[in-house]
This record gives structure tokens, sequence and C-alpha cells, in this order.
């Protein structure tokens, strides 16, 4: 249930002939779409976090799927071992107990995540090929190769790892330039991958830092000159902060820092959940705060990246059938849509893989979820972008496209509500795993964004959809609808011909997405 009652679906209108009705229904929302009308190129945001290769024993490898839903990045946080510097994963770490309850899969984490880190005898010299394992890594950035991503590279620790600074930050950097030489330029047998995004240190606000905010500041400005002596056209920034809304040492303070010491800070990365709030609209609304940010204190070229989001943080099993259910999905069809007029450079969807709060299951099969990143990968086939009037930022969001060679226009419709009588979602670890975790920060003085009081669903039953100006003015197309529901997975629920205007009235309760494309015949 929502906020309003919900409707009951009930048989799709369509005109036989031209796909014509002039008459609508009252409760639907009315969009309108002038076809003849380009305002801009559709952006993908189809980046993900998790790799397509398996990172836990059991977990199958996704290549293909990642090309049916276009990602085009894949940022390389959580992959439990490989691509980290120094991680040092234990048994009884309680953070790690309470993401893999599984004892005996936790204890194979934990091994392969020891054997796969890059660099592991601290005392080795890093100038010295051999004192690097990069065969692990070299595996997983492959895969994500393969799966015609872009690698983004980040640095630091996954969760559960030790979360100390490095006990040498010079040498810390050192070898992170040599990361960057192998995978960027052959160094030591490497690639000529061209990685751009070089994203330094994942949640030092939160459970991935121990030390004090001036060790970080350090530790950046020499990990980002190491990887700017390698070659200075990489892009490099940070810091992954957990509470985007919260100010403070990890968002003003390390942006002042790089602006006082003419510190490089290509991107300025952030996350957000809507655990507090549900709310759709949340990650553009702190969107518009971080570039303004960046903007007022030195860094109006610097990028801004949300390089997680979801609707909620929660990876235990009470969460799974909503993260991965068709309120979720409605839920991203929406955060998708709205990322469009946001100003935001890239964002990647935690997670992507078959691990905890993915998009698939064991066997490599979509949850609802993953079919609409399959929607939205598809709208990149229409990428002249067509301004969609009757739209709001409530959940009823759209985006519409036409194709280079004017024969294909194509509409997607999110229509997502936050639940009746939702309640923040408070995820609490288990008291009998924190004696076995580092110390928690206090989340009770964390400034959180304030949730909206202005969201009233109004006229969201259906659509009354209206597409002026086809480019193939009155000659004959095809019509095809794809509905994501409670009980479709982007199925097709109507094929149809038509020629002339295009209107069509159609139920589409909340929560669920729709897919339309028409193709001249």
């Amino acid at each position: 249930m929502n906020l309003l009652s919900r409707y009951c679906l009930c048989p799709l209108l369509f005109c036989a002939a031209a796909f014509t009705q002039n008459a609508t229904n009252t409760g639907f929302r009315s969009l309108h779409v002038d076809a003849s009308k380009v305002t801009g190129t559709i952006r993908s945001f189809q980046g993900l976090n998790g790799p397509p290769s398996p990172l836990m024993a059991g977990l199958p490898s996704l290549v293909q799927q990642y090309k049916d839903l276009r990602v085009n990045q894949v940022r390389t946080h959580d992959v439990m071992g490989p691509t980290e510097i120094d991680s040092r994963f234990e048994q009884n770490n309680g953070e790690l107990a309470w993401l893999i309850p599984d004892s005996a899969q936790r204890a194979g984490v934990v091994k392969a995540g020891n054997a796969s880190i890059i660099f592991p005898n601290w005392s080795a010299d890093p100038e010295k090929p051999e004192s690097y394992n990069f065969a692990p890594t070299d595996k997983v950035l492959a895969a994500i190769r393969a799966s015609g991503a872009e690698i983004y590279y980040r640095v630091g620790r996954s969760w559960g790892a030790n979360i100390d600074p490095p006990a040498d930050s010079d040498k810390f950097a050192s070898v992170v330039k040599h990361i960057a030489m192998h995978y960027n330029q052959g160094w030591a047998n490497g690639f000529h991958y061209d990685i751009r995004y070089w994203e330094f240190w994942n949640e030092p606000d939160g459970l991935f830092w121990s030390g004090t905010p001036e060790q970080f500041y350090s530790l950046y400005e020499k990990t980002v000159r190491a990887l700017k002596s390698v070659d200075p056209t990489l892009k490099v920034g940070g810091d992954g902060k957990a509470f985007a809304y919260d100010d403070g040492p990890f968002r003003e303070g390390l942006i002042d820092y790089c602006a006082a010491h003419k510190v490089p800070l290509d991107f300025y990365s952030w996350h957000t959940y809507a655990d507090g709030s549900a709310d759709p609209y949340d990650a553009v609304r702190l969107a518009k705060q971080i570039r303004g940010l960046l903007d007022s204190h030195g860094f109006p070229q610097a990028e801004s990246i949300l390089s997680e989001w979801n609707l909620t943080p929660d990876f235990t099993d009470a969460e799974k059938a909503r993260l991965q259910g068709v309120d979720n999905a409605a839920f991203i069809g929406a955060v998708l849509s709205y990322f469009q007029d946001a100003p935001i450079d890239h964002a990647q969807f935690y997670r992507g893989d078959a691990a905890w709060m993915g998009l698939f299951d064991l066997q490599g099969q979509y949850f609802k979820t993953a079919y609409t990143f399959q929607a939205m990968g598809r709208m990149l086939d229409t990428p002249q972008r067509l301004s969609v009037e009757g739209t709001d930022t409530f959940g009823f969001a759209a985006i519409a496209g036409r194709s280079a060679d004017g024969n294909t226009v194509q509409i997607i419709i999110s229509n997502y509500a936050i639940p009746a009588g939702f309640k923040p979602n408070i995820m609490e670890m288990p008291p009998e795993l924190v004696k076995a975790s580092p110390p928690q920060p206090d989340f009770s003085k964390v400034k959180m964004l304030p949730p909206r009081t202005d969201i009233v669903y109004r006229d969201n039953a259906g659509y009354n959809l209206t597409i002026d100006n086809l480019p193939w003015s009155k000659k004959a197309f095809s019509v095809k609808r794809y509905r994501i529901s409670k009980t479709q997975n982007l199925d097709l629920v109507e094929e149809k011909s038509g020629e002339g205007s295009f209107e069509l009235s159609s139920p589409l309760a909340p929560d669920a997405v729709e897919l339309i494309v028409l193709q001249r015949r």
C-alpha cells in the first residue's frame, strides 16, 4: 500500500487502428511529448558497484548480463581482496560476520581475500615487479573490460577489512602509482586499460577509517600526486563520503585542504541511501548541494560522482525482498530518470552482482531491479532526448528519446510511491557482533537530509500519453509496450500497429515501470 490507495489494474485500452483515444481517464497523469524537439542527449547512469566476475565461491559470472544492462562503469569497491593494496580480513571481525553470517562462506572470503591483495608483503620494495600480486586483480578487471564497462578504480579497502591508516603513507602512494603503471602503461607485464577514474577511499566518515582527518588529507595528497606523476590527465578524487549532507572534515575539510595546498581534486564522490525517507529525489537534492559546495570552495570544474546509491543500505535477510522487489525497481526507475537533470557526472548503484544487495540471483537470473536497468539501457538506443511534460519529483517520472535516424521513439515511465506509514529503517549491528568490531562512530551526531514534507500523490493511477510530430509523419509504425510490475518482468504486454498520431491511455498503478517503443515500419 502507498500513501494514497492503489488502483486495481483494468484492461489495457487501445484504439485498434490509429492508436488514438479521444477520451482520457481521470486519475491518470497527462503526459505530452513533442517528438520534433530534441532538448539534449540521454545520459547513461548505468554504473554499478560489484564486478561481473564472482567474488565468492558459488556466485555466477555475469559478463553477458552486464552487457545486456549496458553497464557503463564498474566501481571496484567491496571486491573483498582483489584491487586492494593492504587489506586484511579476519574470521572473527564483527562487521564481516554481520555481512556474511555463514561461518564457512566467511572463511572462504577471508582466505581468498587475504591471498588476493596486490601488495602482500609490506617490507617489500614497491619498485620491483616481484613485490606485487597482480593476478587476482587482473582477472577482476579483465571481466569488467569484457562486459564493455569502464573501470572506476577505488583505492582503499572493503567492508570488514582493517581500517587503520597505512603504516607508511609514502610507500602506499608508491604502490598506487605502480598499480596505475601496471594497468595503464603495461608495467610488470601489464595492460593498457586507460583507467581514467581513481577514487581515493570509501566512507572515511563511516566504518572505513580510524585515523585523523589530517592523516587522511596527507595520504590523499601523496596518493594523488603519485598518480598524477604517472599521467597528469588521470582523474583523481574522493572520498566516497557516507553521509553526504553532513558537513565537516571529510567534506568541507578535505575540499578546503585541497584548495589551500593546491592538491588536485578532479571529482568529489559521495553516497546516499533513502532508508530515512524512501524518497527518490533525495539524490538530486544532495547533488545540488554538493555542486554548490564545490563551486563556492574553488573547484567549479570538479566532477560530482555519486559512487553508491540504493533504496536502503540494509544487506540483511530482512530487507532482501524489498531490495529485489518491484517497489525498488520503480524507485530505481524514478531515480535514474531524475539523474538526467541533476548536477551529477557519474553514478554507481550499490550493487550489481549476485552478492548482497545485488541485481541477480545465484544462477544469474534477473531480479526486478535488474529489469529496470535493462529498460534504462535500452533508452540509450534513442539518445536524442525529448522533453516530457506532466512528470513530478515525487515518483512519477519519465524519459523520452528519439534515434539518430528518426526511425524509433521511446518513452520510459516509472511510477513509484512511498509506502503508506513508512518509517525510517534503522540498521543496527547485533550486540554480540559489536564487541568484535572496530569502534563505531557516534552516528547520532550525523546530520541527515531532512525529509520533504510537500509530497502529495495525484493522478498517479495511470497515464494519458500523447506524442506529437512523430519523425515519420503519417507513415505506419509499430508499438510495443513492456512492463515491470508485481507480476511482470519487462514483459511484452501489447504489440500493435498504427499510423498518424499517437495517443494512449493506460493504467499504471505504483509501483511499476513501463517502456513504450514506437518504430517506423
